[in-house]
């Protein structure tokens, strides 16, 4: 029920990134005639992103400024704990990212590997094992790859008063390879992963944050016995963690 929620709460948070509009808008007055179509649109593109205000350490002289509109390139590092505040280290995973803009979004390609106990990873599926207690406390590990789409919002920025926070929505799939213990089992296949994060933006080359993730995989394994069906093949992997995130520009 509580992951529900979070899940429900976090797709909620995801609507209102993508289609708040937080851009400041420039008035008629101050855009007058003189400006063309191009040099209209480069005006647009700037105000999407958040001004960064840069001073040498040795001698106090401000620099150039950064428009964070100009960033292109960025690779994360994350670690993940269970949304189960009374076991977080249950489920931990490490992840990875790298991640290139374009002119709406950022095209992510993601890799992780998740250590957990059989029941917080199939929380939602009781499993063809049966009920063993043996099995739900089994130390698994499974490994992701894949790739997603995300977008950058600065709406929270009228919420903390900090042009400097953000946040960000993603979608993507993967593959996903999950091997069970306790059966000796591989299974893999197809699994979606969605994330929200709120992130703070210390400077031009880094951002650090929390990330919440949810997945949800169907995975196989290979047939044993003539006759299997699929359904007696499958697992359905689920699970939600919240993230720690540094991020890298360049």
């Amino acid at each position: 029920m509580i992951k529900n929620l979070l899940l429900l709460f976090s797709l909620l948070l995801c609507v209102l990134a993508t289609k708040a509009q937080d851009r400041l808008e420039l008035s008629d007055s101050e855009m007058g005639e003189a400006f063309t179509e191009e040099e209209l649109k480069v005006i647009d593109n700037k105000e999407r992103g958040t001004v960064l205000k840069r001073r040498d350490i040795e001698t106090g002289i401000f620099l150039k400024n950064y428009n964070t509109y100009d960033d292109k390139n960025r690779t994360s590092f994350l670690y993940h704990l269970n949304n189960d505040i009374s076991s977080p280290t249950d489920l931990t995973t490490l992840e990875f990212n790298y991640a290139h803009r374009f002119e709406l979004a950022w095209l992510e390609l993601f890799a992780f590997r998740t250590s957990g106990k059989f029941r917080e990873i199939t929380d939602n599926n009781p499993g063809d094992f049966g009920t063993s207690f043996d099995l739900e406390d089994t130390d698994e590990t499974l490994f992701a790859f894949g790739a997603a789409i995300s977008y950058r919002s600065r709406w929270i920025q009228d919420l903390v008063n900090s042009d400097k926070m953000f946040t960000t929505t993603s979608a993507g799939i993967g593959y996903y390879s999950f091997d069970e213990n306790f059966t000796g089992q591989s299974y893999g296949g197809p699994g979606l992963k969605t994330d929200f994060g709120l992130h703070r933006r210390s400077s031009r080359s880094v951002h650090y944050g929390v990330r919440m993730s949810y997945h949800l995989a169907s995975v196989k394994r290979a047939e044993e016995v003539e006759g299997e069906t699929s359904s007696q093949r499958a697992l359905t992997l689920s699970w939600l963690t919240f993230g720690f995130d540094l991020s890298f520009y360049f």
